[in-house]
């Protein structure tokens, strides 16, 4: 038996909210956050507010809730990020940034000293103004082990309050998981969360995994929603944790499957839709950063390229789109068009949150209406 307390971060309003087809109205993320916190776990991530203006009200309509859960919102090592949060009067707030050389190099290219400068820049500056701090090493798992120790330390240093190692494209197996956990909870005074992906279906046993390795939280998402082909999943691992593990929290079981029920209800995504390797989303990409650094370095959000089981990746686009995906889409229709109206158009995407995925008709109309 684990006898120290396990703690869940259900991410369901954020991770699982970019998957593809997937928008929450406020109501219903309202209804979210009570289930959870009725059930009990112990920090429920709300968004990432700088995405949509939908996005940011509902974070502001949840914050009027009384809770026992902490809510914490997604930031980029962005100044004007950690600025949104401390407008929303959040307590905590996660920050996140690429580790691996491919991120550094191909998606924000700059060297490691670089980026050991900014994450420091940047969790000081959200320490300094109050907020209480988790730092997620993007693509740790493929992140040189001593370069993400120094990641680590150098934020540890800078007042980061919890560290996550995130399997970012899902490439993790027990066994490394063991290796990767152990190491790093020697080597830290601070709790360590984990956030694995499931391309290969291995989400739930790194999980459980990384607990047994010293992980004190981890990320899940109800049904497994997220990001391709998800993240653990909430009932899965919760359940495993009380079953297998004998991990006993003050967790409300009665409430499992109505939970699950609920959002597969206003959903509508199926188990296939995630499925690893074969399931329809296994190579789409919506997030306006993954797009980004997809149509640069596909490795960067792909584990397996999509042409080896004879399949292409796909790009969706919706509120969570950028600038690069929305151009790309728009370049692939052959329509021919500028910043200005592409800039407009992304307000328009992004106002209507309730179209989870632009047509091709329904971009070439909107891109004709702007031009009129």
């Amino acid at each position: 038996m684990l006898k120290k307390n396990i703690q869940i971060l259900d991410s369901t309003l954020r991770e699982g909210e970019q998957t593809p087809g997937v928008s929450f109205t406020v109501p219903q993320k309202l209804e979210i956050v009570k289930m959870l916190d009725a059930f009990g776990v112990d920090f429920i991530e709300v968004g990432h507010p700088a995405v949509s203006a939908d996005i940011y009200k509902s974070i502001e309509e949840i914050n009027k809730l009384s809770i026992n859960a902490k809510a914490i919102v997604h930031c980029r090592l962005k100044r004007e990020d950690i600025e949104n949060a401390l407008d929303l009067k959040m307590s905590w707030v996660g920050i996140f940034f690429g580790t691996s050389q491919n991120y550094l190099f191909d998606k924000y290219k700059i060297d490691e000293k670089k980026c050991l400068e900014m994450i420091k820049e940047g969790i000081e500056y959200a320490k300094d103004n109050g907020l209480k701090v988790r730092f997620t090493a993007e693509d740790a798992s493929r992140t040189d082990r001593q370069f993400l120790l120094n990641v680590a330390q150098v934020a540890e240093k800078a007042g980061v309050d919890r560290f996550s190692i995130a399997d970012t494209v899902g490439i993790l197996y027990p066994e490394k998981v063991s290796q990767i956990f152990s190491f790093f909870v020697k080597k830290l005074n601070i709790p360590i969360h984990a956030h694995f992906h499931n391309d290969f279906g291995l989400a739930t046993a790194n999980t459980l995994q990384a607990i047994q390795s010293g992980a004190t939280c981890v990320d899940v998402s109800i049904n497994g929603l997220g990001e391709r082909c998800g993240i653990s999943s909430f009932s899965e691992v919760t359940m495993s944790l009380d079953e297998l593990l004998k991990v006993k929290n003050d967790w409300n079981f009665k409430l499992l499957n109505e939970i699950s029920q609920y959002v597969k209800n206003i959903t509508n995504i199926s188990s296939n839709d995630i499925m690893p390797i074969t399931g329809k989303n296994a190579f789409t990409h919506n997030g306006g950063l993954h797009v980004a650094s997809v149509l640069k370095n596909p490795s960067t959000y792909e584990s397996i390229r999509p042409n080896k089981i004879n399949r292409e990746n796909t790009f969706v686009i919706d509120k969570f789109s950028g600038k690069t995906a929305l151009n790309h889409c728009l370049k692939k229709l052959g329509i021919k068009t500028n910043d200005q109206i592409v800039d407009r158009a992304l307000i328009e995407i992004k106002t209507n949150p309730q179209i989870t995925n632009w047509t091709d008709k329904q971009l070439s109309s909107l891109i004709e209406k702007l031009n009129n």
